[in-house]
């Protein structure tokens, strides 16, 4: 029943079935020593649920995202900006559709991609307990790593990194080993929160996309009244050199 509301609930999941910017990268080649990563998302949270204000379980569910590595400054926010259109989708509808073309219009070195279906499965879904995206891509020395997903169950929060991720050492060595810590919750401002789980204007619950009280506010970490998980109890996020 969780299952099924949470996947009915992000209507907008399902445009990507027929969006399909798949996992394999989108690249420009280079000269420099190089590494193929995979990474693996896991949904490490409580299979039973999360408790909710209300005192009733729910599920715990990230959205289908977008990654990227490349040799320029890129970030998917910045911390006190108001959030783009782009950002806006993905963090209020789980939808990565804008952020993928606004990465495919970046000039340089770069790999990108969409995370969209679950291991084992063959459609695009939300991640629920016990599943996992992977997806892997070729990078440069030089080169920096970020992702970024929905928190399902909010108004319009989402996990990425403040800051790209290194993929090579000072000696050229690939990056390999756990990176969750480097993983946090932001609330991208651009609609009032509710507490999570429960909100009739989060994405399994509200009527259609991109509708519910709107912010006005600037992308930052997660500072309201509510209980979030730690990052750590609920996602693993591991990337393995090739």
């Amino acid at each position: 029943m969780l299952k099924t509301k949470i996947i009915s609930g992000v209507a907008v999941m399902a445009a990507f079935a027929a969006f399909i910017y798949t996992s394999e990268p989108v690249s420009a080649a280079g000269k420099k020593r190089s590494a193929t990563f995979q990474v693996r998302i896991e949904n490490i949270s409580n299979p039973d649920g999360l408790s909710g204000l209300n005192g009733e379980k729910y599920p715990f569910a990230i959205s289908p995202g977008v990654f990227y590595a490349n040799s320029k400054k890129d970030q998917f926010f910045q911390e006190g900006k108001k959030a783009d259109a782009a950002l806006e989708a993905q963090a209020e509808d789980g939808n990565p559709d804008l952020l993928a073309k606004k990465l495919l219009t970046k000039v340089g070195s770069v790999f990108m991609g969409v995370f969209n279906k679950p291991v084992g499965s063959e459609l695009a879904a939300p991640l629920l307990p016990g599943g996992a995206f992977e997806f892997s891509f070729t990078a440069e020395e030089g080169m920096r790593f970020n992702l970024i997903t929905m928190f399902g169950q909010s108004n319009d929060l989402f996990y990425s990194s403040k800051q790209a991720i290194e993929l090579f050492d000072d000696k050229g060595n690939p990056l390999t080993g756990d990176i969750t810590e480097q993983f946090q919750l932001w609330d991208a401002g651009t609609e009032k929160n509710q507490a999570p789980g429960i909100g009739d204007e989060q994405a399994p619950r509200q009527k259609m996309a991109n509708t519910g009280t709107a912010e006005q506010s600037v992308v930052g970490p997660v500072k309201d009244q509510f209980t979030y998980p730690n990052t750590k109890d609920v996602l693993r996020i591991t990337i393995t050199a090739r």
